[in-house]
């Protein structure tokens, strides 16, 4: 995938997990209808998966020129030594995520029952615009923001990050706001069945709701350590992201106890600690001479909220013309959908050119 990434062919990287998924869904029907399915055929699934996913890769990395072959002679030599000198850090920050999530687990499992499932579930939905979005976003700049970088071009680093930072705000902005707005209809539609019961869709919104306040700072934070990546810069991210852990704990201690609001106080203590690293490294970034122009990206928000809020309001006056539309279970997707229409029609009346970078 880094080696496809590097030449800036970033579809066959981000098709590749649909391959690992397919590999392990083939496993698990085969074991559920040839063999006895027990919790092995997923381990099995995994590992198949995994080398579906390297093997779908390999013709692609040849066919663009692209050496690869396997080595264990001289392994730790200098250009092994630079690279953990650089991935290092990165690795470990990725440590400090997982430890962020145990610890809201962890004060989750003393809280109402049910409470685990409302934040998992919510966040579940949160990473589904961060996946699509925000990590395609930043994947795709680390090339530009590595040749940049390469060249000293500090200027051109500043303006792609500007750039690349308003596309995901207009991307992001939609999906906070349907997630705030429509948040309840959609864990009806997706989670409320059997054992899932109306109060628990409520509950998992009011998380949602909590979470998406913090959407776009959390694809913010993603996008703006690739340029310190980029500068191979990794131990910065790092030490900020240690830093968020005890904010994380503060806030999780502040919201969900001191002002009691439980479940949902430790989904805004995420939110509340991402927006607290997105200023870090835009603090950090400063003082590199890489600049976020806040003032303008700040009117750009507002005027996408406006929007986003606008479009919401028509879809909702519309259906209300036609209340017998809105007694059908599934009429959240006919909004979404028709929200993204409309969303699309007003960015182009309106001139928004990040519109036209979808297409990029």
């Amino acid at each position: 995938m880094g080696l496809l990434n590097s030449k800036s062919k970033f579809f066959v990287p981000a098709f590749s997990p649909t391959i690992f998924n397919l590999g392990i869904i083939l496993v698990l029907l085969s074991s559920f209808y040839l063999f006895d399915m027990t919790i092995s055929s997923l381990a099995y699934g995994v590992v198949f998966g995994s080398i579906l996913q390297f093997l779908y890769q390999l013709p692609y990395i040849y066919t663009n020129n692209l050496s690869y072959r396997v080595s264990f002679s001289n392994i730790f030599n200098t250009k092994t030594k630079k690279f953990l000198y650089v991935v290092g850090p990165q690795v470990l920050g990725l440590g400090i995520y997982n430890i962020n999530i145990l610890i809201n687990t962890q004060f989750a499992s003393f809280m109402e029952d049910g409470a685990i499932t409302y934040l998992y579930l919510s966040e579940r939905l949160l990473e589904f615009p961060l996946g699509v979005f925000a990590v395609s976003i930043a994947v795709t700049s680390l090339t530009k923001f590595s040749e940049f970088s390469s060249k000293k071009q500090i200027e051109k680093i500043s303006d792609y990050l500007n750039e690349r930072m308003r596309f995901l705000f207009y991307l992001l902005i939609p999906c906070s706001i349907i997630f705030i707005f429509w948040g309840l209809d959609i864990c009806k539609i997706l989670f409320e069945r059997g054992e899932f019961l109306s109060i628990d869709s409520h509950n998992t919104s009011k998380a949602l709701l909590a979470y998406s306040s913090g959407l776009i700072f959390i694809g913010g934070v993603r996008l703006c350590t690739q340029v310190f990546f980029a500068n191979k810069n990794t131990k910065t991210p790092f030490k900020l992201s240690i830093y968020n852990l005890f904010w994380n704990i503060i806030f999780c201690y502040l919201f969900a106890f001191k002002l009691d609001l439980g479940f949902v106080g430790l989904a805004l203590a995420s939110s509340a600690s991402s927006l607290v690293l997105f200023f870090s490294l835009f603090y950090n970034l400063a003082s590199e001479n890489i600049n976020l122009r806040l003032t303008s990206l700040l009117g750009y928000l507002l005027k996408i909220i406006v929007l986003c809020i606008i479009t919401l309001f028509l879809i909702d006056l519309l259906f209300n013309l036609f209340p017998w539309v809105l007694l059908n279970d599934y009429v959240i997707f006919a909004k979404i959908i028709i929200f993204i229409l409309f969303y699309i029609f007003f960015s182009y009346i309106f001139k928004i050119s990040e519109l036209y970078l979808i297409r990029q």
